[in-house]
């Protein structure tokens, strides 16, 4: 008998409602694995995407290119070391609880190194381009459409601690409220 049926034999005399974690944790795995194949399939065509810059004669855009490899290492690097330790194990509910528990987790510190990461991307971005339209001898329009948007990748990544707090507090709520459920049940 699996951690599960011996579970859900224990629970069988128990009252309320059985809070679905097996289906939401297995549901959070694949979602999980889904996510690591992207991240690293993301950040391998984005390092890809800087290699024309490497062939410009421009030493600036060398620079760019030497930038948006540091920004995909930075990101990978990050990503692997806040999802260290987060993986689904086949156990009883509450290891399935502590799963999505560790998964919320570093979904945040995944927020927070968004934010810090792309806030050297931008800034670097900014005076790099900005140099490279003075060799150029670029107008005044496109600078300000360039400008425009960083700051609008700079406000959406700065703030996605702020936004991803607002859904991690609801998913919070609900893990939170499935501990206490299966504490008053004694399971």
């Amino acid at each position: 008998m699996s951690a599960w049926e011996t579970w859900q034999t224990a629970w069988a005399g128990a009252s309320g409602p059985l809070p679905d974690v097996r289906a939401q944790a297995e549901a959070e795995g694949r979602r999980h694995r889904r996510s690591r194949v992207s991240v690293f399939l993301l950040l391998a065509l984005a390092a890809l995407a800087s290699i024309p810059a490497f062939t410009a004669p421009e030493q600036i855009v060398h620079l760019i290119g030497w930038s948006l490899l540091g920004f995909c290492l930075a990101m990978g690097v990050g990503y692997v070391l806040t999802h260290r330790g987060v993986e689904a194990t086949g156990g009883g509910p509450r290891d399935a609880l502590a799963f999505l528990e560790q998964r919320l987790d570093a979904e945040r510190r995944v927020a927070q190194l968004a934010r810090w990461v792309y806030l050297a991307l931008c800034t670097f971005g900014v005076v790099a381009t900005h140099l490279l339209y003075e060799e150029h001898g670029s107008g005044l329009p496109v600078r300000l459409m360039t400008l425009g948007c960083y700051l609008f990748g700079f406000a959406l990544t700065f703030s996605a601690p702020w936004w991803f707090g607002r859904i991690a507090r609801r998913r919070q709520a609900e893990l939170d409220a499935w501990r206490s459920w299966m504490d008053a049940q004694n399971l």
